[in-house]
């Protein structure tokens, strides 16, 4: 079982130290967003298709970043754009001198103004992104690492979970012969009300009772809730991806529950159902960070 959420990197030299940093966070598919030096955008496609053969749910976070001089070139000033906007701060700071005057620090970050992102030969720059993409995967695999170690806890608590829901359908079970005995003494009691003096013929009044002992019956909401438990743990020994898979279990085990509490006549089963749903919730909501 491997969690959503984790934090991997690499660090790598070879005349050029260079750093991947990989985050991810929960996500309802796999997202990927990229962050890399000036001069390396074209990496994109490459990372995503190689973060995707890790990969199958998440929000991921890739970063790249250089040392000062890794990349093996001269910075290249843009004279003629520089100057421009030299300019226009010059103007702007004239119409509104209560502003700071522009600074060389701000200027040169603006893009366009500096090239430092590629080496100036051909055959360093690829050799340098070969070297980039391969780390990217030893990256890739200490974020899978640190996923599976936070997804081995997670399926500690979810196996807590699920064993506290099978208890509580035990209990259940124990009090589901209480209904019909619930049931015929309140409509005993609503019928002692309503009619008062009249007689009503005792064939009737089973009638009515069978009735809605019918529509009180558990034994079925009872019955799918154990067979979601035994779905449950076989998932839990699945390997791959079974997040999606858990969080439409526990929509049905949601249901069962509120169907359940629906139906009951008696205080202690309601008791029992609420106790269900709480831990239902707390199960699906360790489900949202598993793959």
């Amino acid at each position: 079982m491997e969690s959503m959420t984790g934090f991997g990197s690499f660090h790598g030299d070879n005349g050029a130290a260079w750093t991947w940093t990989l985050r991810s966070v929960n996500g309802k598919g796999l997202e990927i967003r990229c962050r890399f030096p000036q001069g390396y955008e074209e990496m994109e496609p490459a990372v995503r298709d190689c973060l995707r053969a890790f990969f199958t749910r998440g929000s991921i976070s890739a970063t790249l970043e250089l040392a000062d001089g890794a990349a093996g070139q001269t910075p290249k000033i843009n004279q003629a754009f520089l100057e421009e906007l030299c300019r226009l701060a010059e103007n702007v700071h004239a119409r509104h001198p209560s502003l700071r005057p522009a600074g060389v620090d701000g200027l040169l970050n603006v893009r366009g103004v500096a090239d430092v992102g590629t080496p100036d030969d051909p055959a360093r720059r690829d050799e340098l992104t070969r070297l980039f993409l391969t780390s990217l995967e030893q990256a890739a695999e200490s974020l899978k690492t640190a996923r599976l170690t936070e997804g081995a806890k997670i399926a500690l608590c979810l196996k807590e979970q699920v064993d506290r829901i099978e208890q509580l359908v035990f209990e259940a079970k124990a009090l589901e012969s209480v209904q019909p005995q619930k049931i015929r003494q309140k409509l005993l009691e609503n019928l002692a009300l309503v009619r008062g003096d009249a007689d009503l013929p005792e064939d009737r009044f089973m009638q009515e009772v069978t009735a809605c002992m019918m529509r009180a019956d558990v034994r079925e909401e009872l019955d799918r809730l154990a067979a979601h438990v035994r779905t449950a743990r076989e998932l839990f020994t699945e390997t791959g991806a079974i997040g999606k898979k858990l969080d439409f279990l526990c929509q049905e085990f949601n249901r069962e529950a509120n169907t359940l509490c629906s139906k009951s006549a008696d205080i202690d089963l309601t008791r029992v159902g609420m106790a269900l749903k709480t831990a239902i919730d707390q199960l699906r909501e360790q489900t949202q960070n598993i793959e």
